[in-house]
């Protein structure tokens, strides 16, 4: 139905660079795709907008929205959010005017925009009037299915009297909550609204009611520990906790700690696994990886690698991560947070690769990409020995050692002429 006629696709004009943001503001609209105008704008200068938080789904985009009156392809769960958030920004009471949508306020095929943008990712939920969590459509009893069996998927999904309590269960165990990025724009905004179709709640309430479900106190030291099974039974309980005024620091966590407690997250894109928790991290951890990452043209064993020797060289420096101990081939819960499960082999040149590699050494990033690249072949996971100290392998040091034989040589002549002058 929405491929069979022709309209004009809607073009991304100029790229947005890293300080400015692409927003949507919404329109009234007689048919029933929503419609908006596309504004870019400078980060310092935005007015006021919702982030949205929500799922992407795996299926292909199927439906229709309109951007500056031209069509734009949304996969359906993103049509439902975006059908029923843009009522709320015309409304008299409304509390912002635009939205911000990743895939859309982002081109998603231009690498070069979607590293800067991801690399501000948490100043832009940071800075979001709101976060607008989009949970998707009431669950609808298998039973009238049925009865009324239909090949047609529900877009839309009107209820008047919502109970979001009894339906705590089926909300708080949506694919929403496993999903890596929401980690960051979740615990990040001022403050967070959730939806399911035309209701809407704050995530205080939320918090409340969820608490009162599993039988947990919310003020409790440990309400989703292992030994809480009420906590358990529900996806959303780290996250909802996380916000709490107690624990919500806790989150400003080192990378190494960070990796280990979301390694049950989900994400398509296996770089994400490290790319979504850097806006988590501290000032000057932020700082070091930002010299190499989000970077999605770098091969994924790359970013292994980097993540690797990051942790083992700037882990033991800072004192507020947990104890971490020697990593290994046998480090399963940071090798599981990372994605590799299982493939010891692999594992195994990954670490040998990350000792390698001078990553506390200043160099820029060219720099250590190149020579990564460069020696990419030149460690085999059958090698017997696996002590290898950092930077002092092969090609990897042969420039350090050059550079040093330069410098004493030159040590060398100075005195020389020192004493013969002297």
């Amino acid at each position: 139905m929405y491929g069979t006629f022709r309209q004009s696709r809607f073009t991304y004009g100029h790229v947005v660079a890293e300080d400015e943001l692409r927003l949507l503001r919404p329109l009234p609209s007689r048919s029933d795709s929503p419609s908006f105008l596309v504004l870019k704008v400078r980060r310092s200068a935005a007015p006021k907008y919702t982030a949205v938080s929500y799922t992407w789904g795996d299926e292909q985009p199927s439906r229709f929205v309109y951007l500056d009156g031209k069509q734009f392809p949304v996969r359906r769960n993103l049509w439902s959010l975006l059908h029923y958030l843009s009522p709320v920004a015309l409304a008299q009471d409304r509390h912002w005017d635009y939205l911000w949508v990743d895939a859309i306020c982002i081109n998603q095929d231009d690498d070069s925009e979607r590293a800067a943008q991801v690399s501000r990712m948490d100043q832009t939920y940071r800075n979001a009037t709101c976060v607008s969590v989009w949970l998707g459509l009431p669950s609808i009893p298998s039973e009238l299915f049925t009865l009324h069996p239909s090949s047609e998927p529900i877009n839309t999904l009107e209820v008047d009297m919502y109970d979001w309590e009894d339906s705590m269960e089926d909300l708080a165990n949506r694919p929403y909550w496993s999903r890596f990025w929401v980690i960051q724009e979740f615990l990040l905004g001022q403050d967070v609204e959730l939806y399911c179709s035309n209701t809407r709640m704050n995530w205080a309430d939320f918090k409340d009611i969820l608490c009162r479900v599993a039988g947990v106190d919310q003020y409790g030291d440990s309400p989703y520990s292992t030994e809480n099974t009420g906590s358990r039974a529900f996806g959303a309980f780290p996250l909802v906790m996380g916000r709490h005024i107690d624990k919500h620091p806790e989150y400003l966590q080192p990378l190494h700690d960070l990796i280990i407690d979301h390694r049950h997250s989900k994400c398509k894109e296996p770089r994400d696994r490290v790319f979504a928790l850097i806006g988590l991290t501290t000032q000057d951890e932020q700082g070091l990886l930002r010299r190499v990452f989000p970077d999605y043209r770098m091969p994924e064993d790359h970013v292994l690698v980097y993540t690797l020797a990051h942790v083992m060289q700037y882990g033991p420096l800072i004192a507020i991560q947990r104890e971490q101990g020697s990593i290994t081939v046998k480090s399963d819960d940071l090798f599981q947070g990372l994605g590799v499960t299982g493939d010891y082999q692999r594992r195994k040149k990954l670490l040998r690769q990350a000792k390698a590699l001078d990553y506390l050494s200043g160099e820029s990033a060219e720099e250590l990409q190149y020579m990564l690249a460069l020696h990419d072949d030149d460690f085999s996971p059958y090698d017997e020995d696996d002590n290898v100290e950092p930077a002092a392998n092969k090609g990897w040091a042969r420039g350090k050692f050059a550079r040093g034989v330069v410098l004493m040589i030159i040590v060398v002549i100075a005195i020389s002429l020192w004493v013969r002058n002297g």
